[in-house]
């Protein structure tokens, strides 16, 4: 038997940060998803929550998803869904309202229920779980009960959060899933795609189909699910945007001129990676680069990068674009050429080393005690800020201290010419 696999649709979002969004929407990506089940001839589409964004989203969402519904059924393929926080009240009304015998709503109520499909020869069991309010702070699979039934393949359905204690959203766990006698766990609720578990029970959370956000990272799609090739689902893309962070080193450049060619050229060959292993519904990479490394003048390369989110190629008929930049060069610094200077510059280069290093200086630990006492101070919440550990300045801090101290010392040596 083939199934196709997938969670959170939101139908009723479109992907952000693109210039036109009409064509990158969760209704156009769930219809990709109805034909690429007939073309796979897939036996059934299991949905594990979040299908529809909200209830605000009911009309909008109700033509379309009713539509795909029907033309799966008029190909034989069955549609198992249960609902998750986002759509816990909508679901039911809008499988109700779509009244389609091929269409399953499973545990209602918080109630885990059982159906058993007959396909061609095998039979599959499916187990699955709805949430019965927006939030729900208990582990569902303590409440787990399923019928015994002589099946080939048993698959449970649950929305949540999985390994997360003090979640309001299904804290279910690793350990409490693997002690329930299935084949595997199709979850919803976290957006990134990932097989937690290969050996059984595998644990998938299929991941959102179509990236909504530059949060969603990597390659976003469906799963399916082929017993002839194994019990083991692969994922298959589907996602029209595909949101990327990249790093892009400069050292490497010989001179300041080659780099902004250097950097375009990064670009184009991170762009090229996920258009080759894409599919053919992908309009859009998004790139969000980060630039660092050494350089002779960091300000002068700065400001020729300064427009470098205006990058826009098509390749393939897919647009390869800069969504956001973050500039961290410095200059090309030898400690050792300000050891026993005693000038404001040479302090900043002996601060910066020290930095990099981790081996403050009595005066560099007493100006870090200083800047910690004020963190806390500016901060809304002193107990968390304190418990986080004892360093003196954060990871997070200790990098924004770094940037500001290199643009000080690029400043000074520019205008001096040192």
């Amino acid at each position: 038997m083939k199934l196709l696999l997938s969670a959170d649709l939101h139908l009723g979002r479109q992907s952000s940060r693109v210039g036109d969004r009409t064509s990158h929407t969760t209704i156009a990506c769930w219809q990709r998803m109805v034909n690429l089940a007939i073309e796979r001839g897939v036996n059934a589409v299991l949905l594990a929550g979040d299908v529809v964004e909200q209830r605000n989203k009911r009309f909008e969402s109700y033509g379309p998803l009713s539509a795909g519904i029907a033309k799966l059924a008029a190909a034989g393929i069955t549609t198992v869904s249960v609902s998750g926080n986002h759509d816990f009240d909508v679901l039911p009304q809008l499988v109700d309202s779509i009244d389609q015998d091929l269409f399953f709503l499973l545990g209602r109520n918080g109630n885990w229920e059982t159906k058993v499909f007959t396909i061609g020869d095998e039979r599959l069991q499916v187990d699955g779980w709805c949430f019965p309010d927006k939030r729900v702070p208990v582990n569902p699979v303590a409440s787990y009960v399923a019928e015994d039934h002589e099946v080939d393949l048993h698959l449970a359905m649950v929305h949540g959060d999985l390994d997360a204690t003090n979640s309001r959203y299904a804290p279910i766990t690793t350990d409490s899933l693997s002690k329930i006698n299935v084949t595997g766990w199709l979850l919803g609720h976290i957006h990134k795609p990932e097989l937690k578990n290969a050996s059984q029970p595998w644990i998938l959370y299929p991941g959102s189909p179509q990236a909504m956000d530059p949060g969603e990272t990597e390659m976003h799609g469906v799963w399916l699910l082929d017993t002839d090739l194994g019990v083991e689902p692969r994922q298959i893309p589907l996602s029209s945007i595909c949101y990327s962070p990249v790093e892009i080193n400069v050292t490497a450049c010989d001179e300041d001129d080659a780099i902004s060619g250097f950097v375009e050229k990064k670009l184009k060959e991170h762009g090229l990676a996920f258009i080759e292993n894409s599919s053919a519904e992908l309009g859009i990479v998004s790139l969000r680069p980060t630039i660092i490394g050494d350089c002779q003048q960091p300000l002068t390369v700065g400001r020729d990068l300064e427009y470098l989110d205006e990058y826009q190629i098509d390749v393939a008929g897919v647009s390869i674009e800069v969504d956001k930049v973050v500039v961290n060069i410095r200059q090309e610094l030898s400690f050792e050429e300000f050891a026993g200077q005693k000038n404001g510059l040479a302090k900043a280069v002996q601060l910066l080393q020290e930095l990099e290093t981790g081996e403050y200086s009595t005066a560099t630990t007493r100006l870090m005690e200083n800047f910690r006492a004020r963190s806390v101070k500016l901060s809304n919440n002193y107990s968390s800020l304190i418990a986080v550990d004892d360093e003196l300045v954060s990871g997070q801090q200790l990098e924004q201290l770094k940037r500001k101290l290199t643009n000080i010392i690029s400043t000074i040596r520019e205008q001096s010419d040192v």
